[in-house]
């Protein structure tokens, strides 16, 4: 049995079969200030009973946590006014909060670190890199504000059971390879949409070699490669980290009892030390193959199938094949953990970050940053010159510290480098490890670690491998926008929404769209769909979009979003959705949706129409009606049609009810009637 049946059976205590949708109690509800804001909004304003909702919070209050850590200590007086708000609530109700400095810090570290989480537990936060506690055996997933909203008054939250991927690791990590690489190297290999709504889980014989801190990792970016649980079994390694006072139970895979849909093999004595470049976490490549790429440039310079994102950092490398860099930055979820910090600290002890390089450095923890404090690590950051700072989200949200500007390079031990996210969109993020990021700081440019001939048997297999690698990511690169009137086809003229033969106008965007080009981060602070629609896919680089949309006043009205592949993966901030559907869009089209984007639509009651490969054939200015009598979306333009792939029954329940709320109300005064 997959990992993930065995998860919820036990919670449960009952059978499950994949793609059934269950009511499931958690263990611990949690959400950030940028979440329970909009969740308590929610509540608010959901015509729920004053006394219902007071009972539901009191009842829950013992399994709900507020952590503050994005935007702490915080830096408008907006924000400020709210974090007034949810401290006063928090102490009315009796809810524990994290907040600056004590014992706080990133949630996905603090909540294991202080055992509010634990093996076999299900763990639900309103933030994407809640899979994270799937590292120690809990069923721990990222969810909406609407959820928690929900979640903070019911006790629990719907599910459905994965499909299950299986990651099978043979081997031992090489000298300088940590986790954060083998999590960039399987993204890379399988794409951010390579475990859409699946559960991700890892085994093998090679798990004895991977560390808590290596499995945090890989647990922690699932969500990346689009899964909805980054799952371990409970071992040996589990059980040394948390030592012979914490019983929980006993979860193994069998593989001859478990039905997965895919089976990754991997050797982790093969992974290099991998970055990702520019604009995406799967845009991975291992350092020495980097440096030979940007080496040999004349050689590559061209290429049908050049790996996204080297052309520009061609343009800045050395003769060397080094990428001079402005900023590093190391901390986040992924890799604030005390371990890291002495990875640092080996690197820069007795010795200078180099001059230009802004070096931040934030622990994941409260803990950590007092354990490092301990042992001497913070005083040979200082002295090397890095910046420390209390523990905090950090640069990694793009909001408050280590903001970029325009045509910067910085290196980024965090999870996600998509555009825009962390600063100006011009600027440019390298995800990599704490070893590959400390050797940049102090050096000023991105290289290699180590010798290429511990990875490589000569300078021919390192050519094969980058082939190899380039075919990889050019047979799954998105596909790009398709102009209006192509194939000599008719097409509505921009600004002509509404009109000519009815139907929405078709706005087209490539594959792999994610929250953070759906609506920045930076106009997430303001808890108000009105202000989110007039930001809608800003980052996305469609200019006769945004002049139509701003023509129209931001009125989607008569217009409708069409997307290829694992449209809105990324954050789980349900703001996305909510300024898509404050603008008046009917519907939103796309080949798929990512997870947490599709139950976030789904929720608010967001209409998403998922039609496969016809997706990629719609054209921008096409005209679009979703014809449910067939269940079909039909080109009025190009006089084509495909089936929609038909909702849950359950699914079917929420858009009916008119989403989430609507939903668990009925069902609250359906309770009540019985009573």
């Amino acid at each position: 049995m997959t990992l993930v049946r065995q998860l919820f059976e036990h919670k449960l205590g009952r059978p499950v079969s994949t793609g059934e949708v269950v009511d499931l109690p958690f263990d611990l509800c949690w959400g950030s200030e940028m979440t329970v804001k909009w969740a308590l909004d929610i509540l608010r304003d959901s015509g729920f009973d004053d006394d219902y909702i007071t009972a539901g919070l009191a009842a829950q209050r013992e399994r709900t946590a507020f952590v503050f850590d994005h935007v702490v200590p915080t830096h408008t007086a907006s924000m400020a006014s709210i974090l007034v708000e949810l401290r006063r609530f928090a102490r009315e109700h009796g809810i524990k909060v994290f907040d600056v400095g004590y014992d706080g810090g990133i949630q996905h570290k603090i909540l294991i670190e202080q055992g509010l989480i634990r093996p076999g537990d299900v763990a639900v936060g309103a933030d994407s890199h809640s899979c994270t506690a799937g590292a120690i055996g809990s069923l721990a997933t990222g969810i909406g504000s609407t959820d928690l909203a929900m979640a903070l008054v019911r006790g629990s939250v719907w599910m459905r059971v994965p499909e299950a991927t299986l990651v099978r690791f043979r081997g031992s990590l090489r000298p300088h390879v940590q986790g954060k690489d083998v999590a960039l190297y399987l993204c890379g290999l399988i794409g951010v949409h390579g475990a859409v709504y699946r559960s991700l889980e890892f085994g093998g014989p090679g798990l004895a070699s991977l560390a808590i801190t290596d499995r945090l990792s890989l647990s922690n970016m699932a969500v990346e490669m689009g899964a909805k649980y980054g799952l371990f079994p409970t071992d040996g390694v589990l059980a040394e980290y948390l030592g012979d006072a914490v019983d929980y139970p006993d979860f193994t895979i069998d593989e001859d009892d478990a039905e997965y849909v895919d089976v990754i093999d991997i050797d982790l004595g093969l992974i290099e030390p991998t970055v990702a470049l520019p604009f995406s976490p799967d845009n991975a490549v291992g350092a020495h193959q980097l440096q030979h790429v940007l080496r040999h440039w004349d050689t590559y310079e061209g290429r049908e199938d050049l790996m996204t994102g080297v052309a520009a950092l061609a343009r800045r490398a050395n003769e060397n094949g080094e990428i001079p860099v402005d900023q590093v930055f190391i901390g986040s979820c992924t890799n604030g953990h005390l371990e890291d910090l002495r990875v640092v600290a080996d690197v820069l002890r007795g010795k200078r970050v180099h001059e230009g390089v802004r070096t931040i450095v934030i622990p994941a923890s409260q803990q950590a940053y007092r354990a490092a404090m301990k042992e001497g690590l913070i005083d040979v950051l200082i002295e090397a010159g890095c910046y420390v700072e209390s523990s905090s989200c950090g640069p990694c949200i793009g909001i408050k510290s280590g903001v970029l500007g325009k045509g910067e390079v910085a290196i980024f031990t965090s999870n996600r480098n998509f555009r825009g996210r962390c600063g100006d969109v011009d600027a440019s993020v390298v995800l990599a490890s704490p070893a590959i990021a400390a050797r940049a700081a102090l050096s000023g440019v991105l290289a290699p670690i180590g010798d290429r001939s511990d990875y490589y048997a000569d300078e021919e297999a390192l050519r094969r491998g980058i082939d190899e690698l380039f075919a990889l990511h050019s047979a799954r690169e998105g596909r790009a926008p398709l102009a209006g009137g192509a194939d000599g086809l008719p097409a509505a003229a921009p600004g002509t929404a509404g009109a000519g033969g009815g139907g929405s106008l078709a706005w087209v965007f490539g594959d792999h769209v994610n929250t953070d080009v759906i609506l920045p981060g930076v106009f997430c602070q303001i808890p108000d769909p009105a202000e989110y629609k007039k930001h809608i896919m800003a980052h996305a680089g469609n200019q006769p979009f945004l002049d139509h949309y701003a023509r129209t006043g931001h009125d989607l009205s008569g217009s409708v979003i069409v997307g290829g592949m694992n449209f809105g993966c990324g954050s789980s901030r349900e703001n996305a959705p909510m300024g898509i559907k404050a603008s008046g869009a009917p519907f939103v089209v796309a080949h798929s949706f990512a997870r947490i984007f599709f139950r976030n639509a789904l929720n608010i009651g967001l209409r998403l129409v998922e039609v496969g490969e016809f997706a990629h054939e719609i054209r921008e200015g096409d005209r679009l009606v979703v014809d449910d009598e067939r269940g079909e979306l039909v080109n009025i333009t190009r006089g084509t049609s495909a089936p929609i792939t038909p909702p849950s029954a359950f699914e079917r329940e929420l858009l009916t009810a008119g989403g989430l709320v609507a939903y668990a109300g009925a069902r609250v005064r359906a309770e009540a009637s019985a009573s």
